[in-house]
Order: structure tokens, then sequence, then C-alpha cells
């Protein structure tokens, strides 16, 4: 999970919220009761286990199958069963939340693509206002960002495929006859992503101007317009 994006916070929060209130809610029902802290490190320990990591949606969601925990407490109160009845549930409850936080991951993944999709650039550069161009490349010109077009053009630039094996046989062969040719020889600075989103990504702008190449940690994205967002002379 990123624990910088505003949708993981909340929905983080709120997970240890239901978990509070259901822990709360068993302890008042006991007859008689140990102190706080060691039902609630009894439920840390139950939710020790054993997982394996499976993909869904480009996000890793780590499923447990072994309550390693629960199996740990057992063995440590097999001479006190009295007290075993009375933490049994709780090392159970504390395997039992795992499911839980599974549950909010696969619900975040569709509403943080619904609200910050990554096939639009607006998630990526929201605010420009202390944007710059950096040149990367010695084998360009110097340019500076028309930042008032890009903000025009964020709506509308399209995603598009870039085909990353023919530009590598390209860079490659080019290499061979020492005529490298950067196609991205310039890096787009200080704009900021969509509000909430925590995306932290670097964004590369092609030679023509036309192009920008979204690295982020998920992937790559590129998008295009139809004119240059590119200008004569260098950044004041």
């Amino acid at each position: 999970m990123e624990y910088n994006n505003a949708i993981t916070v909340t929905a983080t929060i709120l997970v240890w919220l239901v978990i509070i209130i259901i822990i709360y809610t068993k302890y008042k029902k006991l007859q008689e009761k140990p102190k706080l802290w060691k039902i609630i490190l009894i439920v840390l320990i139950g939710m020790f286990s054993f997982s394996i990591n499976t993909n869904f949606l480009d996000t890793v969601v780590r499923i447990p199958i072994l309550p390693l925990g629960v199996w740990i407490l057992i063995f440590a109160f097999r001479d006190k069963k009295e007290k075993w009845e009375v933490y049994r549930t709780f090392a159970w409850l504390g395997f039992f939340f795992l499911f839980i936080f599974i549950l909010s991951k696969l619900i975040i993944i569709p509403v943080n693509q619904a609200i910050y999709p990554k096939e639009e650039l607006s998630t990526y550069i929201a605010n420009l206002d202390n944007a710059s161009l950096i040149q990367t490349h010695p084998s360009v010109e110097e340019r500076s960002l028309n930042k008032d077009h890009l903000a025009d053009e964020i709506a509308r630039m399209r995603h598009e495929t870039i085909h990353s094996e023919q530009w590598y046989q390209k860079v490659t062969s080019n290499v061979e006859t020492e005529n490298i040719e950067e196609r991205f020889p310039y890096q787009l600075t200080g704009s900021l992503p969509k509000r909430g989103s925590g995306v932290d990504a670097i964004i590369y702008v092609e030679k023509d101007g036309k192009g920008l190449l979204i690295t982020a940690a998920k992937g790559q994205y590129y998008f295009r317009s139809d004119d240059s967002l590119l200008e004569e002379g260098g950044n004041d």
C-alpha cells in the first residue's frame, strides 16, 4: 500500500477503528477481564502468519495461509488451559483481521483507479506553478516549458502505447555507429500530482516537445499532444 495516498490512509484508519471496536466489544463481554494490553498483545501475535503473494490489478496482495501466531500461542499456553480459553478468541481474531485488511485493499484498488486514473495525465500533473524544464542530454538545443500551453493540454493529451522494443533496438543500433539520439532529452521538474494521489513519478519530455513519458512505481505511461509543449530559449 502507498501510505501517502489519501484513499489508502483513510481506509487503513477505518480498518483499525473497526478492529478496535471488535476487540473492545469482545473484551467487555468477558466475565473475568485480563489486562487490556495483554489482549492487544495476543491479537498482534495472532496476526503473524505464513502468507503467499499474488498480483491483482498490478497490486501485490498477501494472502495468509497458515496462522503461525495462533500456533505459537497454543504452544505457549499448552499448560495454561484456563487462560487459553480466555485468549483463544482474541488470537483467532488477530488472524481474522488479516482478511479484513485484504478486503479493504481489494476495495481500494478500483476506488483509487476511479479517482486517480493511471491513464490520465491529470493524475501525474495537476499543478505547474513551480514547473520547469531540465536538459538531460547535450545533443539537443536548450528549450523552456510553455506552462500555459501544457496546462491547457493536460485534459486533451492522448494516452498511447510506447513501442519500447523498437525504441531500444534503434538506440542500440545507434550505439554501434556512435550516433546516439536521445528520444526524451528533457525532464519536467517542479510539477505536482493530483492532491492526495501520493504519486511519485519522473516526467520526461520528448525531443519534439509533443510527448511526455511518465515513469512511476507501477509502470511507464506515454502521453501525446498535437502541438509542442516547448518554446525557444531556456528557463528564466
